[in-house]
């Protein structure tokens, strides 16, 4: 849908009177926000992430008209536009966020989908990546030290920038 999105906005990415920077807002706005939907119940395992990055730099190549052809670097798009890889930290920093609303809420049934407590016996097999093996994940905490940090917001929301702004740093070393 979000593809869809922006083959619909072509008139102005074609549009020499619109600045970049403001073509890269609106499709920060009208593109990642379709792209996102739904977001914060995803679990992120490394093949989504890589269809996560992939789809952004598809969506830059399309916006800069650039074909697979010309054969450029995802680098040297990014240098082009001056811009970061920030799709996938803005995923983790939503997902993160639902996740402290969700534990501090009263609601219990939530919380134990969220946790993945389920009754009955699990799969053979190694277990997948679940929801809050994300969180541990990129918070670098454990359990325990997860809930007692929620339940104080300003606190979690100050990990939640932090983990954020790792992966960024991580993502930037990488790429």
């Amino acid at each position: 849908m979000a593809k869809k999105r922006m083959q619909d906005l072509v008139n102005i990415w074609k549009d020499k009177t619109i600045t970049l920077q403001l073509k890269i807002k609106i499709m920060k706005t009208l593109v990642w926000t379709v792209m996102t939907y739904g977001a914060e119940g995803w679990n992120i395992n490394k093949k989504k992430e890589k269809k996560i990055n992939s789809a952004q730099m598809w969506f830059y190549r399309r916006l800069l008209r650039i074909s697979w052809r010309e054969r450029r670097t995802d680098q040297s798009i990014l240098e082009e536009l001056n811009e970061e890889r920030k799709l996938l930290n803005y995923i983790k920093k939503r997902k993160l966020t639902f996740f402290g609303h969700t534990c501090r809420s009263k609601c219990t049934l939530m919380k134990n989908i969220l946790q993945g407590r389920m009754e009955g016996k699990r799969q053979r097999g190694r277990p997948r990546i679940n929801y809050f093996d994300n969180i541990k994940s990129w918070t670098q905490m454990t359990t325990r030290e997860i809930y007692d940090v929620i339940l104080e917001r300003d606190v979690w929301r100050q990990m939640v920038h932090e983990a954020v702004r790792a992966a960024n740093v991580l993502g930037s070393d990488a790429g």
